[in-house]
């Protein structure tokens, strides 16, 4: 039974996908993490600080608005593999529409919005914001095409390349006495030159689409499938680095510096959901409702006990954020081992969103995501001031076990729902 578990799946390319997805996250962590110790200890907790809160506005920015057409696109171009050019040339279409759009709202308000939000030391590096922000969107677009093709191999090599890029200028900016906040900046431009290889490609699916778009059933279908999607990704992608932003309002530069150093190495462990949804979603988008239940059954029980053994690394972060960080970041470890509690709870709930997503019931995370934000907005506006930036990240913990319960329910009354129907 074990071994025609095995084979099915060994077949099917989940495991071949999961490998790869893996193996690129791991290495793009690995050169990531390096490339946050060398700015974080070079820079100092205030720069680093000021230089957390562009790459993370740049990075929220361009997820944001990405309106969760990023799954919708992979859905469909994998259920209807005839016709993903054309479904790209329209999430493309889109999505150039979204990015001029607020890249020149922000380029004639954004000087305004940082000063009314305290943070007018910022705004010089407004044009910055703007590069990175149209560069992360274009680069959105990459990726998705690649999963949904199921291109993970490509996909791998092109963000392992963007991590090695970025390494190498961080070396020559040091070895030059260069690693200044003014000059570290110039980083953003990095996934915007990166895209531009790509520009025959975005030329071939626009082409697609106004040339020989699809039906209007369709058409229909995705739009009803993107409205559930908008209201997921609004919260989801608030919910994403929500804890950081409230944070900023009430603490230093140099606090959040210490802040978004834990977020970072937490990722260790919180790129886990991110992959393993990725490889997810395409997989399952092509299985019969059925055969969905059946293999969450398959994939739900190892996942929970990988993320039950995932809680040993937690005690090693005492030892870690010390030796490698320095004694400026101390105050950062017990927020790391929230956080890593946090990243391997979601990590266990991603097998359940995708039987959400498969199905085409995207409402009932929608459901879930709002009460998660509402519960993180609540506990970190009443607590962040009055007991420090820690239970920033325990709201968020807190939200996201509240979370997994909702859609657990969800889940055993849907099955019920159905169990009905078929009597």
């Amino acid at each position: 039974m074990i071994s025609t578990i095995k084979t099915k799946y060994i077949k099917s390319g989940l495991i071949k996908n999961l490998s790869v997805a893996f193996t690129e996250s791991i290495i793009t962590k690995i050169l990531n993490f390096i490339n946050i110790l060398l700015l974080s200890r070079i820079l100092g907790p205030e720069d680093y600080g000021k230089y957390s809160f562009i790459f993370v506005a740049i990075a929220t920015c361009s997820a944001f608005f990405d309106f969760g057409m990023e799954n919708t696109a992979v859905r469909f171009a994998a259920r209807e593999q005839e016709k993903n050019q054309s479904i790209f040339g329209f999430y493309i279409f889109v999505k150039l529409i979204i990015i001029f759009f607020f890249s020149a709202i922000f380029l004639i308000f954004g000087e305004d919005f940082l000063t009314m939000i305290g943070k007018s030391e910022i705004s010089v590096f407004s044009p910055y914001l703007v590069i990175g922000f149209v560069g992360e969107s274009l680069l959105f677009i990459n990726d998705t095409y690649l999963q949904a093709i199921k291109k993970f191999k490509a996909r791998a090599k092109i963000n392992i390349i963007r991590y090695l890029i970025t390494l190498g200028i961080i070396i020559c900016l040091s070895f030059n006495n260069l690693i200044l906040l003014k000059y570290v900046v110039f980083l953003y431009f990095i996934p915007l030159l990166i895209s531009l290889f790509f520009l025959l490609k975005y030329v071939s699916f626009l082409k697609a689409f106004f040339l020989y778009s699809f039906n209007k059933q369709l058409f229909k279908e995705i739009l009803v499938y993107q409205k559930w999607m908008i209201l997921i990704s609004i919260p989801n992608n608030i919910i994403g680095r929500i804890d950081f932003f409230l944070v900023s309002l009430w603490v230093t530069y140099k606090q959040l510096g210490i802040y978004n150093v834990a977020f970072q190495i937490s990722a260790v462990v919180s790129f886990l959901p991110f992959v393993f949804g990725k490889v997810l979603l395409p997989k399952m988008a092509e299985l019969s409702e059925e055969e969905l239940e059946d293999n969450f059954k398959k994939i739900f029980k190892p996942t929970v006990l990988l993320g039950l053994l995932m809680l040993l690394v937690i005690p090693l972060v005492n030892f870690i954020v010390p030796l490698i960080f320095g004694d400026n970041y101390l105050n950062s470890i017990v927020i790391l081992q929230v956080m890593l509690i946090s990243a391997i709870v979601a990590f266990i709930i991603v097998p359940l969103e995708q039987v959400f997503y498969s199905i085409g019931k995207p409402n009932y995370i929608t459901v879930g995501k709002y009460v998660q934000i509402s519960i993180i907005l609540i506990l970190s506006w009443y607590t962040i001031p009055t007991f420090g930036m820690l239970w920033a990240a325990i709201s968020v913990l807190i939200a996201r076990v509240m979370y997994g319960f909702i859609l657990m329910i969800f889940y055993y009354k849907y099955k019920r729902s159905k169990t009905l129907t078929n009597i």
